[in-house]
């Protein structure tokens, strides 16, 4: 029932359009309690009165049908944008006419005991329930300010009591005013209010994620860290029927490459060959990460258990990075950066320990190592402890 007795309001929504859901949310419930009061009134006319058409009675029926016709539209109109005018343009109407209908009883009540109840309290009604702009306000009140003292004064016949009434709907009307410019004037403070609070939550929650993506990223390299592999891992892991596979990559001699060309140089290396890495493992559909500082490892997911093709791809890429060229004249192996690859076997990802994965890795690259560098090695062993 919530969910239909109050609309709500879409982050960004204009001033205009969360006022006119704010008004008719407070219509609905101006209408209950009309409703509720109208029909009150109609069973305690028909047991003081019987069945009468007496023209209070008239009157409360009249007024009970529009409530009754009004709180039914309400309820059942989207909630979209391209109806925000049209239901602004009819609480507007109802309370318009709801001001005239207390204006006309009050005009009535002239006749016998010529109280201004029925007129003050609709105007209050309207004031409190219904903000808006002072053109509307105006048109709203004054319009039928007007035309219902001017019936007052044809009505009442003692002319002190009219002046009376127009003196108290006088000091009434400008309370009334300063009432509903505080009411909009704090309806649009708080639109403002929720406005910034949207834009910075919208801030804040690009500043994390932007920030997240930069605690998993490496700020030399551009690829993803530790921290980054970590976390690839955790999100696929547990994906049944997929196997998964490891390799980890050391660039060859790498301290004398530092000592000989700089650590300027050196990060301009690393830099290339993070690039050719990359490179690679786009056109694989694996994933790099910098391990830690001139090692990189790959992981891949994939549904088969040959281990032919992660070895393909493990030569592969030595070969790219040989090719490229890159002067290393302090190498005690080659004459250009060179990189040694150690590769863990396929292994059923859901029953994987991550430690052990790239243990294995890493006891295949040790072997790559002692076997001379610039070559791929693979961990041989086929039982993995969990």
């Amino acid at each position: 029932m919530q969910s239909l007795l109050f609309l709500q309001t879409k982050p960004g929504c204009s001033f205009f359009s969360q006022l006119t859901i704010d008004n008719v949310n407070r219509a609905k419930i101006s209408l209950i309690i009309v409703i509720i009061f109208e029909v009150a009134l109609l069973i305690r006319n028909i047991f003081e009165h019987g069945l009468s058409l007496h023209y209070y009675v008239i009157f409360y029926i009249v007024l009970l049908t529009v409530s009754v016709v009004s709180l039914t539209l309400l309820w059942w109109m989207p909630n979209k944008e391209q109806h925000i005018r049209f239901l602004d343009r009819f609480i507007f109407s109802y309370y318009v006419f709801f001001i005239f209908w207390g204006g006309a009883l009050t005009v009535l009540d002239q006749l016998s005991y010529g109280q201004v109840t029925a007129y003050l309290s609709n105007v209050l009604v309207g004031v409190l329930m219904y903000h808006c702009s002072m053109r509307k306000f105006m048109v709203m009140q004054f319009i039928p300010l007007v035309i219902i003292s001017f019936a007052m004064y044809e009505a009442q016949a003692n002319e002190d009591i009219f002046l009376g009434h127009m003196i108290n709907i006088t000091v009434f009307m400008v309370f009334a005013t300063i009432g509903s410019r505080f009411l909009y004037n704090v309806a649009a403070q708080n639109h403002m209010q929720r406005e910034l609070l949207s834009e910075t939550n919208e801030e804040l929650e690009a500043l994390n994620t932007e920030l997240a993506y930069l605690s998993m990223r490496d700020e030399l390299t551009t690829l993803a860290n530790r921290r980054g592999l970590y976390h690839y891992m955790d999100q696929h892991l547990q994906v049944e029927n997929q196997q998964v596979s490891a390799v980890i990559l050391d660039i060859d001699a790498f301290k004398h490459y530092n000592d000989f060309y700089g650590h300027l140089e050196g990060d301009h290396a690393l830099r290339m060959v993070a690039k050719i890495l990359q490179q690679q493992a786009g056109a694989e559909k694996t994933f790099v990460a910098r391990y830690s500082g001139e090692e990189f490892m790959f992981v891949r997911f994939h549904h088969d258990d040959d281990n032919t093709t992660i070895k393909a791809f493990a030569e592969q890429v030595r070969q790219a990075v040989f090719e490229a060229q890159i002067p290393h004249a302090a190498s005690p192996f080659e004459a250009v950066l060179s990189v040694s690859l150690g590769v863990s076997h396929s292994h059923i990802a859901t029953e994987v320990n991550m430690t052990q994965l790239f243990k294995e890795a890493d006891e295949a690259l040790y072997e790559a190592k002692r076997s001379g560098r610039n070559c791929v090695r693979y961990y041989e062993e086929v039982t993995i402890e969990i």
